[in-house]
């Protein structure tokens, strides 16, 4: 019954690390499991329905009782489904007909809150020479910091991560960590981030030590 979207891909962890990852989200979170699916559907990074069945637990719940208990589970399967201003229309209205909206009070009681993911993003920006820096997700930009147009650069990036990948695969380098493209104008670093991938815009003269061991870090702590 919910609008197709577009996929954005397919994730792992807490509900609440979504919330770093793409603080202004508009879409649906679906849920794939093998014990029950569900979604919870987010507008400007705001939640206002959810549903799930938990055919393990033999639990129907939809609206707060459903939230809280998404939230509450350390960890599951989802995949990211963006919406159009019309899509999200749509997806409203079955969650009013099907009594899945989410109260005020369900929301505050239960907040949406960033993980540790987005401070590590923040330190990354923090660094002398940065202009920008993102999560990126096939293509789509999930979270950016700093002054770019992220969505061109997400796909561009996105575009240069496979041709990097597919080069150390075919000279057997071993797997990617870190690709950096330099110009007298600036540098583009891209590196792989757990199921995500990360790139960085900055000066011409940014230190580059500190930029990779903060990447390093990062990567060090996504699984």
């Amino acid at each position: 019954m919910l609008p197709d979207g577009v996929s954005l891909g397919r994730l792992q962890g807490p509900l609440s690390a979504l919330a770093s990852l793409s603080p202004h989200f508009t879409g649906a979170v679906r849920i794939h499991e093998p014990e029950g699916t569900g979604f919870v559907l987010v507008q400007g990074g705001s939640p206002y329905a959810a549903a799930i069945e938990d055919t393990g637990k033999g639990l129907l719940l939809s609206g707060d009782e459903a939230y809280r208990h998404l939230l509450d589970r350390p960890s599951f399967n989802y995949e990211l489904i963006a919406y159009t201003a019309e899509e999200t229309e749509v997806a409203r209205e079955v969650a009013r007909e099907t009594g899945c909206r989410i109260s005020e009070g369900g929301i505050n009681a239960a907040a949406w809150t960033p993980s540790a993911g987005t401070g590590r993003l923040d330190q990354i920006a923090r660094q002398p020479g940065v202009i920008a820096v993102s999560v990126f997700h096939e293509g789509f930009a999930l979270q950016s910091l700093g002054s770019a147009d992220f969505e061109h650069v997400a796909a561009v990036a996105e575009d240069l991560l496979r041709a990097g990948t597919s080069i150390t695969t075919d000279i057997e380098m071993g797997d990617l960590s870190q690709m950096i493209l330099e110009t007298p104008a600036g540098k583009l670093i891209i590196a792989p981030y757990g199921d995500l991938s990360l790139c960085i815009l900055t000066k011409s003269d940014a230190n580059l030590g500190l930029i990779r061991l903060s990447i390093r870090g990062m990567q060090d702590n996504s699984g």
